[in-house]
C-alpha cells in the first residue's frame, strides 16, 4: 500500500492463478445471463457459442471484475481501510494460467489528531456575555407593530400611508387578535421573552461557530475530494431548495445571474471545504465522549421527517437526522465545558 495526497492509498496486489481461474464459472454465469444472441434465451447460451461470440479476453475480463469483487473487502477489512466511494481498479497482468495483477486508488478517511477541544471550547464559553432583553428593546418592536399596523390600516382603506400622522396606541382588543394575550401589559411580558430567547438563541450559535471555527483552525486534516465534492452537492440541494420557495428553479436562476454550477461550485469550495471538516471534527468528538442521539429521540425525528418527504430513501433520512441528532449532543457538551 502507498499514500497518495488528498487522503488517498494506492493498493497494489495479486491473486493467485488458481484463485482467478475459480472465479471463471461465475463469469461465464454472468456473461450468459446478460448475452443477448438471436436463438437462444437469456442464461442458456452455451459456453462454446458465447466463447466465439465474444472471445477469450471478454471472459478474462469479467473473470477480473469477479476475481477483484471478492478480493477487495478481504484486502479492505484485513487492513483495517476507512475507505470511502467507489475506488478505481485497474488491471495490469491478465493472462490465462497466470496470477491476476492490479492496482485499487481509493479515497479513505482523513486521519488526524483531534485539537484539545475542551479547553478551546471552555476559553470561548468563558467570553459568552450575559444575555438580556430591556424594556427599550420592547417599546422599539412595539413602535414597529404600531407602524405596520398604520400601513395595514391605510391600506384597508385605500390610502397611501402617512409617516408625518400619529401612530395608532395598541390596546387590548388589538393584542387580543394577535393571539391568547389577555391585555397589553401581558402582551408586552410575552414579547420580553421572545426577544430574550432570540438574543440567547442567536449567543448560542455564535458561540457555536467560535468553537467549531477554532477547532477546524486547529486540526490539520486532508480531504479527500469525494468529501468535497458530496458536501458541495449538499449546498446546491440547500440553496436549490431556498431558491424554489421564491417560487424560482436553479438552472433559471443561474441563468439570469449569468453562472453555471462549475462557478457556483467554486465560490462555495472554501465554505463546502470547512463544513465537511466541521462534521468530521463532530462526529470524532462524539465517538470520544460516547455521545449517541436516544432511540426514541431518533425514531421521532425519523418518522415526523418521513412524513414530510415520502418519497425520499429512509436510510437518508436515518443518517440525516442522526447526523443532526449527534452534533447538537456534541455542541451541547462542548456549551458546558467551564
Amino acid at each position: 500500500m502507498k499514500d497518495l495526497e488528498g487522503s488517498r492509498i494506492e493498493i497494489t496486489a495479486e491473486i493467485s492463478a488458481d484463485e482467478f481461474a475459480a472465479a471463471r464459472p461465475q463469469a461465464i454465469k454472468h456473461l450468459q445471463e446478460h448475452a443477448d444472441l438471436p436463438g437462444f434465451r437469456k442464461g442458456m447460451v452455451p459456453e462454446s457459442i458465447l466463447l466465439a461470440r465474444i472471445g477469450e479476453s471478454a471472459i478474462l475480463e469479467e473473470m477480473a471484475e469477479v476475481a477483484i469483487g471478492r478480493a477487495y473487502p478481504t484486502i479492505v477489512i484485513s487492513n483495517k481501510l476507512d475507505v470511502i466511494g467507489r475506488p478505481d481498479v485497474k488491471v495490469t497482468k491478465l493472462a490465462i494460467g497466470s496470477p491476476l495483477s492490479f492496482t485499487i486508488t481509493t479515497a479513505i478517511f482523513p486521519k488526524f489528531v483531534l485539537p484539545e477541544y475542551k479547553e478551546i471550547a471552555k476559553k470561548i464559553v468563558a467570553k459568552k456575555e450575559a444575555v438580556t432583553a430591556s424594556e427599550d428593546e420592547v417599546e422599539k418592536t412595539i413602535e414597529e407593530l404600531k407602524r405596520l399596523r398604520a400601513k395595514s390600516d391605510a391600506q384597508k382603506e385605500g390610502k397611501e400611508y402617512d409617516e408625518s400622522l400619529p401612530l395608532p396606541e395598541i390596546d387590548d382588543t388589538w393584542v387580543q387578535a394577535l393571539g391568547a394575550f389577555e391585555n397589553v401589559a401581558e402582551f408586552k411580558e410575552k414579547l420580553k421573552e421572545n426577544i430574550l430567547a432570540e438574543k440567547t438563541r442567536q449567543a448560542r450559535d455564535k458561540v457555536r461557530v467560535e468553537i467549531m471555527q477554532e477547532l477546524v483552525k486547529e486540526t490539520t486534516m486532508e480531504l479527500p475530494e469525494i468529501l468535497i465534492e458530496q458536501e458541495l452537492m449538499r449546498m446546491e440541494e440547500e440553496f436549490g431548495a431556498d431558491i424554489a420557495r421564491m417560487g424560482m428553479d436553479l438552472p433559471k436562476y443561474l441563468t439570469q445571474v449569468g453562472k453555471t454550477r462549475e462557478d457556483m461550485h467554486k465560490e462555495w469550495r472554501n465554505d463546502a471545504i470547512a463544513r465537511a471538516k466541521t462534521q468530521i471534527i463532530a462526529a470524532k468528538i462524539a465517538e470520544e465522549e460516547k455521545l449517541e442521539p436516544s432511540k426514541e429521540d431518533m425514531d421521532r425525528e425519523v418518522t415526523a421527517l418521513a412524513a414530510r418527504y415520502p418519497n425520499t430513501d429512509k436510510q437518508r433520512i436515518e443518517g440525516f437526522v442522526r447526523m443532526i441528532l449527534e452534533n447538537e449532543k456534541v455542541f451541547s457538551f462542548l456549551e458546558e465545558q467551564k
